[in-house]
C-alpha cells in the first residue's frame, strides 16, 4: 500500500472557530505514517493561535489571499497550482472551501473527495456559486464528493435538502486530554484573576454573533440568585461584543460580568469556571461544549441540532427550549444552588467526554473512510 498520501484540508481562513479547530486537530492527529496534511486557508493570515500551532507542527499552511465577497478567480489560479505541485490523492474541504476545490478535484481526477457540513445543510448551502456547487456535488453526485455530516440531525437535513440517502456521520473530536481538570491549576487561575475561592462562575465560549444568543444569556444571568459570588465570562468575539459590552451596562452587571475575547488558553478558562451555558438558536456539532464536558462542566443548552446527541437530559447536564429566558434563567438557577448536582453532572459530562469524543477516534473514522475511497478503484476514472 502507497504510504505518504498528500491530504489536503482546505477551509476559508484559520481564524478561531469550530470548523477551523476541527481542520488543526485533523492535521495534527493525522497518521502521518500514510498521510501528510498540508492545510490550505483561502483568506490571508488571521494571526490565531491555530495558524502558530500548525507552523510548529511542521504542517504545510498555505494562503490564497482571497477578497471579501464575490468568487475570486485569483484564488483558484493560486489553488490550481499547489493541485499541480502535490497532486494530492484525499481533498478535504470545508465550508467554503468545497466551491473553489471543486472543480480542481474534477480537472485533476482526485481519488478521494471529502467535504465536512459543519451545520445544517440549509444554512450551509450559500447562494449562487456556492448552491450551485453544492447541488452538483451532492444532488446531482457529480464528481462523487462525500458530504459527511457531523451530527445525525446534520445527517437529516442533507437527505431533506440534496436527497442524499444515509450520509456519513462523523461526530467532531476533541484532544480529551488537554481539557482534563486540574485542581491546583484551577486555584492559581481563579487568584490570578482575583475571583473568590467559593465564587461561581459560569462560563459561555463562542462567537459574538446572533445565534449564539449572547443577550438571552446575559438577561438570565442578570436574574441568578446566590449567596455567593456568581460571575459569567464570555470568552470569544465577534459583531455583536459592542452590543453585548452595552447591555452589560444596561444590566448593571458590569462588575460580574468578563469579556475574555479570543483566547488560546481556554481549557485554563474551563478548568477555572463551574458550568457552561450555551443557549445558541442553532448548532451543528459544537466543539465548546465538548471542550466543557471534557473539563468536567455540567451544561446549560438549547435542545438545538446535534446537542442533544452530546449531552444526557439530567445526567450530564440540562437542555432547555432555545430563545426562552425563563427557562434558561430556571436551569442555570437549579445548578447554582445545588453545587453538589453540578460536580455530580461535571463528573459525568468528564467520563462522556473520554468515552466519545477523543479527536483520536475522529481521526481514525475520516482515514477509514479516505482508505475505503482509495480502494475504489473505479474513482481513478472519474
Amino acid at each position: 500500500m502507497e504510504n505518504n498520501i498528500t491530504l489536503f484540508q482546505i477551509l476559508y481562513s484559520l481564524t478561531v472557530g469550530g470548523a477551523e479547530r476541527l481542520v488543526v486537530n485533523l492535521c495534527l492527529h493525522a497518521n502521518r505514517a500514510r498521510y501528510q496534511p498540508v492545510c490550505i486557508s483561502l483568506r490571508e493570515p488571521q494571526n490565531s493561535h491555530y495558524e502558530r500551532i500548525l507552523q510548529e507542527s511542521g504542517v504545510p499552511l498555505y494562503y490564497l489571499y482571497k477578497t471579501e465577497g464575490q468568487a475570486d478567480w485569483q484564488v483558484y489560479r493560486r489553488l490550481d497550482r499547489l493541485f499541480h505541485e502535490y497532486r494530492p490523492q484525499v481533498v478535504h474541504t470545508h465550508i467554503l472551501g468545497l466551491n473553489y476545490a471543486y472543480p480542481l478535484m474534477l480537472k485533476y481526477r482526485t481519488p478521494v473527495r471529502v467535504h465536512t457540513i459543519h451545520s445544517l445543510a440549509q444554512r450551509e448551502i450559500g447562494v449562487r456559486v456556492g448552491k450551485w456547487t453544492r447541488m452538483l456535488a451532492f444532488r446531482y453526485r457529480i464528481g462523487r464528493v462525500i458530504p459527511v455530516a457531523i451530527a445525525d440531525e446534520v445527517a437529516r437535513t442533507i437527505e431533506q435538502l440534496y436527497g442524499y440517502k444515509n450520509p456519513p456521520v462523523i461526530p467532531n473530536g476533541i484532544p480529551v486530554d488537554e481539557y482534563a481538570p486540574h485542581p491546583e491549576k484551577r486555584a492559581r487561575f481563579r487568584a490570578a484573576h482575583g475571583v473568590e475561592p467559593n465564587a461561581i462562575v459560569i462560563v459561555h465560549v463562542g462567537r459574538f454573533v446572533a445565534l449564539k444568543n449572547h443577550a438571552l444569556l446575559l438577561r438570565a444571568f442578570a436574574q441568578l440568585q446566590s449567596k455567593q459570588p456568581l460571575y459569567l465570562w464570555l470568552v470569544g468575539d465577534g459583531e455583536l461584543r459592542p452590543a453585548m459590552e452595552q447591555l452589560t451596562h444596561e444590566l448593571g452587571l458590569a462588575e460580574r460580568v468578563r469579556f475574555w475575547g479570543v483566547r488560546s488558553d481556554v481549557a485554563d478558562i474551563l478548568n477555572a469556571a463551574d458550568i457552561f451555558a450555551l443557549p445558541s438558536q442553532h448548532e451543528g456539532n459544537p466543539m465548546s461544549l465538548m471542550e466543557a464536558m471534557a473539563a468536567g462542566l455540567p451544561v446549560v443548552a438549547s435542545r438545538v441540532g446535534g446537542i442533544p446527541e452530546l449531552v444526557e437530559e439530567g445526567k450530564t447536564g440540562i437542555l432547555v427550549p432555545p430563545g426562552e429566558v425563563s427557562s434558561l434563567q430556571h436551569a442555570l438557577q437549579s445548578l447554582v444552588r445545588n453545587l453538589d448536582l453540578c460536580l455530580q453532572m461535571g463528573h459525568a459530562a468528564r467520563q462522556r467526554a473520554v468515552e466519545r469524543f477523543d479527536i483520536r477516534q475522529t481521526v481514525r473514522q475520516y482515514e477509514a473512510l479516505y482508505e475505503e475511497r482509495l480502494a475504489d478503484k473505479s474513482l481513478s476514472r472519474l
